[in-house]
């Protein structure tokens, strides 16, 4: 079976933006998803959050920011819209862990799929640490064989 991924914005930036830090991990899962050997789960909400991001950085034409969206959109995720069970544990999260909704919302999907949930947002990161799913991507080098390949000072 093949293993199931939740990107967070914070990771899906690097695909558009090849320069910040941590991009080259953020490819190695657009290129495993590209060979077919993860599959990408993100809630609905990404897709405006990461629009609002590159809206924001300021180094992008409405025309760049558009396009980097409609390539997002053209790679064939699996966009879940809100529902009642998902919103509820994203805001139970969002409590226990002292998040955002939205933030919570990315791990909640992982949980309720049996999702891995990548974040380069290492607070996030830090604050989710109980939630098995969740993973900093500065610790995770790829999927191999359907598990987390983890850089060998990982804390996990």
């Amino acid at each position: 079976m093949i293993p199931a991924v939740v990107l967070d914005t914070s990771v899906l930036i690097k695909w558009i933006r090849q320069g910040e830090v941590l991009s080259e991990q953020a490819l190695v899962f657009r290129d495993t998803y590209l060979k077919g050997e993860i599959w990408i789960m993100e809630p609905s909400l990404a897709a405006y959050e990461l629009a609002n991001v590159l809206r924001y950085k300021g180094d992008l034409s409405t025309e760049q920011v558009q396009e980097a969206m409609q390539s997002i959109i053209n790679m064939g995720f699996e966009w879940i819209m809100p529902s009642k069970d998902l919103i509820d544990l994203a805001v139970e999260m969002a409590c226990k862990y002292d998040t955002t909704v939205y933030d919570s919302t990315f791990a909640a999907l992982g949980v309720l799929r049996s999702a891995f949930f990548i974040t380069a947002d290492k607070r996030l990161a830090d604050k989710l640490k109980e939630i098995p799913v969740v993973e900093s991507l500065e610790n995770i080098k790829g999927i191999k064989n359907g598990e987390l390949v983890k850089t060998t000072n990982s804390p996990k």
